[in-house]
């Protein structure tokens, strides 16, 4: 997979010693294409498992994303049995990634969070590593049928410790994610503008 990215387009990875070595992870990325998820595969060294919307999981798609680790949840939210599978994968020593905007970016800019990913993060008592992805809207924008090849950016940030979320409230909680998220998206896309400028 990591060959077909290069030869798509070029892609790079920085910061990915910030995802300890072994342990629940909580991987949380904008989300701007359907490349996203490929690219946050190959970009980490441990296997990942995603958080996807349940309307995904058809034909041709649905056995694509299962085979790289998804697994569903409804549309409108997590619910108590998506959460369930989330902590129990986490609380068994996986990594989680999930895109807390909810859905894929209509204009390549980052969307506001969605409030359940505080109440995740809170109760998974694991490290959250924020991740800020640059290109693939360009590259697979939402109207757009098929890719096209451009240079991609993946940078993961270090990671927001549980001892980080005591005391704060749901809203502070996901304003420091979507903060954290903000700056790793602000490094990919210095490291894009290099790349594109090179």
């Amino acid at each position: 997979m990591a060959t077909f990215m290069a030869t798509f387009g070029g892609w790079r990875a920085t910061g990915f010693r910030n995802m300890p070595a072994s342990g629940g992870v909580l991987l949380v990325s904008n989300h701007l294409s359907f490349l996203d998820v490929i690219l946050l595969g190959v970009g980490s060294r441990r296997p990942l498992n995603f958080v996807a919307r349940s309307t995904l999981f058809v034909p041709p798609l649905g056995p694509l994303i299962r085979s790289l680790g998804a697994f569903p949840i409804q549309r409108e939210g997590m619910g108590a049995s998506g959460m369930k599978e989330t902590l129990r994968r986490l609380r068994s020593g996986g990594v989680v990634a999930l895109f807390p905007e909810g859905t894929r970016s209509r204009d390549g800019e980052p969307a506001p969070l969605k409030s359940g990913i505080a109440v995740l993060a809170s109760r998974a008592g694991v490290p959250v590593v924020p991740v800020g992805i640059a290109g693939t809207f360009r590259a697979w924008p939402r109207n757009r049928i098929l890719p096209i090849p451009r240079p991609l950016r993946v940078h993961y940030g270090p990671p927001i410790m549980p001892s980080d979320l005591e005391g704060l409230d749901p809203q502070a909680v996901t304003a420091l994610i979507q903060n954290r998220i903000q700056e790793c998206i602000e490094t990919a896309r210095l490291g894009l503008a290099g790349d594109l400028d090179a």
